[in-house]
């Protein structure tokens, strides 16, 4: 089934992401006012995102040992009323390194714990959240630094 791979679970492609009307649109118990309301509301937004998950290495979430902090990609693509592309922005999120570390620690025998795997699976849909609302963020100003910022190479 399309929904076994890591890119379509919902600790992956979480459904907090989804416009509601979208739901609605897909939800076959909906009735037809529901649905024309939904489709209202979509034709009248100015715009429309769409989150594309290119990327899943988090072994551990997945139950796998191979003792690394989970990292992740995507893309953000912004299309306008008449469906033309606007804009891309690549992302990518991980793990939250005290919680990688702590997983790492406790992950002593020859599989990972499934409540282990859970917590980081967890906490990559609480990372991929806060870096969904950090996007619309304006991009940093000032120099670029050369080499990533400690949590974000390893």
């Amino acid at each position: 089934m399309v929904w076994d791979i890591a890119e379509r679970q919902e600790w992956s492609n979480p459904p907090e992401l989804d416009a509601p009307a979208a739901r609605v649109l897909l939800d076959e118990q909906a009735g037809n006012t529901a649905r024309r309301r939904a489709a209202a509301e979509l034709a009248a937004a100015p715009f429309y995102l769409v989150y594309q998950v290119d990327h899943i290495d988090v072994p551990m979430a997945l139950g796998i040992k191979e003792l690394k902090r989970g990292s992740a990609g995507g893309r953000a693509m912004r299309y306008d009323q008449q469906g033309r592309l606007e804009c891309v922005r690549v992302f990518i999120w991980q793990n939250d390194k005290a919680v990688s570390d702590a997983a790492i620690a406790k992950s002593n025998r020859a599989l990972i714990d499934p409540a282990v795997a859970q917590q980081l699976r967890d906490d990559l849909k609480l990372q991929l959240l806060k870096r969904i609302a950090a996007l619309g963020a304006p991009p940093p100003s000032g120099e670029i630094s050369v080499k990533p910022p400690d949590g974000m190479g390893n």
